[in-house]
């Protein structure tokens, strides 16, 4: 399914006449209506036929060898396809369900794997990937199309290191509430792709990172833990985040990881000299058309941030006590942000991601105050490890739910999913064809 905003109404964005549902409703079907729509056309300057429109990479006279790995992976090369080299070849590696439906080019592969807990399939990909890596000449290049997701769709176990070992790893810090910069730390360190590997295995030849960034602060080193940029974290880093959250990795890696053997690639490397990377979309952008869009329909927009951290229930909260101050001083307002929250799971056998939690602990903040609405959503069109984009709120949706108690209960357990569900709040998507974090907005008045 996913996200298809018509190229038509891109050329329009912000024009006063744009929208045709108006929000003064206490319907929830027309309020939810109108949210989505909002969501739709934040989302379009991070789809990649219009990111990736004037992207530019370096011309060789050898080989070109496309590696698509990601949530977006198979829009990405679907969005440049037609400008490759006519005897181009490569790997798309994305998410079971997220290949592009109609597009199957017969010079590329392409293998859908697991996320966020990685698996065999994903496991022979990487080696594919490094075999052709290792095959590359000085006149040849490797493009990499990067997404959110890679981390896990692309794994490459360091030496001594088995995936099922990879596996418990990955799940441990999924569920630790470590933000994704300290997770990808870990798994650089992990890896025998990652961190920058993956270029060093491939030079001579050059290589060029295109990325669609779900990293808070778009740190390039960061983006799918950066197989091919150079790595400035250590190994000494990892271990501490390892030891922070009382991570259980096998004592032969810890030992590794203390004595320095398990290091990355560095930014003087001379394996790392004919390596770069460009972002073609990043969280900023469906922040801003957000702005345009809350603005065209008369609210007084107020960004927080693009790239807010921290724990989900207590942003959700915080932006609900700022909407009710904004409320109390009569101002129509929106409140925009994007970012990437984290849940600490308590529950393994909850159902909710990070955008239900921070919107079910705003709900509750908010008691259903008449004149708030909004939604969270992450901008792949999968909140974790559901089926939901993400959720709506308004009035009288703690109501629905069976009431505060009730909610509480859902949140502490970890089963947001299932309070939005029982409201029958969920936003829903399918895949959007792309990934650069969560857009939040509240409308306030």
């Amino acid at each position: 399914m996913g996200v298809q905003t018509p190229k038509s109404h891109l050329t329009a964005m912000g024009q006063s006449g744009l929208y045709c549902i108006v929000h003064k409703t206490t319907n929830p079907d027309s309020i939810k209506a109108f949210l989505k729509d909002l969501y739709v056309w934040a989302l379009a300057p991070a789809l990649p036929e219009n990111a990736m429109r004037d992207v530019q990479w370096p011309k060789v006279t050898g080989r070109s060898y496309i590696l698509a790995v990601g949530k977006a992976a198979a829009q990405m090369v679907a969005a440049i396809h037609d400008r490759l080299p006519d005897d181009a070849t490569g790997l798309i590696v994305t998410r079971q369900g997220y290949a592009q439906a109609g597009f199957a080019p017969d010079s590329l592969d392409l293998v859908e794997a697991s996320h966020p807990v990685p698996d065999a399939t994903g496991a022979d990909a990487a080696r594919r990937a490094l075999a052709v890596a290792d095959s590359l000449e000085a006149d040849d290049l490797l493009l990499v199309l990067m997404s959110g997701g890679a981390s896990a769709l692309l794994p490459a176990p360091a030496e001594g290191l088995a995936l099922a070992e990879k596996q418990a790893i990955t799940r441990a810090l999924l569920h630790s509430g470590a933000p994704i910069a300290e997770m990808n730390i870990v798994r650089k360190h992990l890896s025998a792709i990652k961190g920058g590997r993956l270029a060093a295995r491939a030079w001579p030849a050059a290589t060029h990172m295109l990325a669609i960034s779900d990293i808070p602060g778009d740190d390039v080193a960061m983006i799918g833990s950066g197989p091919t940029v150079a790595d400035p974290s250590t190994c000494a880093d990892a271990l501490r985040i390892i030891n922070r959250y009382a991570i259980a990795i096998p004592p032969r890696i810890r030992a590794q990881l203390g004595q320095g053997a398990l290091e990355t690639p560095k930014p003087d490397d001379p394996s790392m000299q004919r390596a770069t990377a460009a972002i073609c979309a990043r969280p900023a952008d469906i922040c801003a058309a957000a702005i345009t869009a809350v603005e065209a329909r008369g609210y007084e927009a107020i960004m927080l941030g693009d790239a807010l951290e921290g724990d989900a229930a207590q942003l959700g909260e915080d932006h609900a006590k700022l909407a009710l101050q904004i409320q109390a001083e009569g101002r129509k307002a929106a409140l925009v942000s994007g970012g990437e929250a984290t849940v600490t799971v308590r529950n393994h056998d909850g159902r909710g991601g990070r955008c239900t939690a921070y919107l079910l602990a705003c709900a509750l903040a908010l008691n259903d105050a008449p004149g708030i609405t909004g939604f969270a959503a992450d901008s792949d069109g999968i909140d974790g490890s559901e089926d939901n984009a993400g959720a709506y709120l308004w009035p009288g949706i703690i109501a629905a739910m069976g009431g505060a108690d009730t909610a509480r209960a859902q949140l502490d357990n970890n089963n947001s999913y299932t309070a939005f569900a029982a409201a029958n709040g969920l936003l829903m998507t399918g895949p959007s064809g792309t990934n650069v974090n969560d857009l939040r907005i509240l409308l306030i008045g």
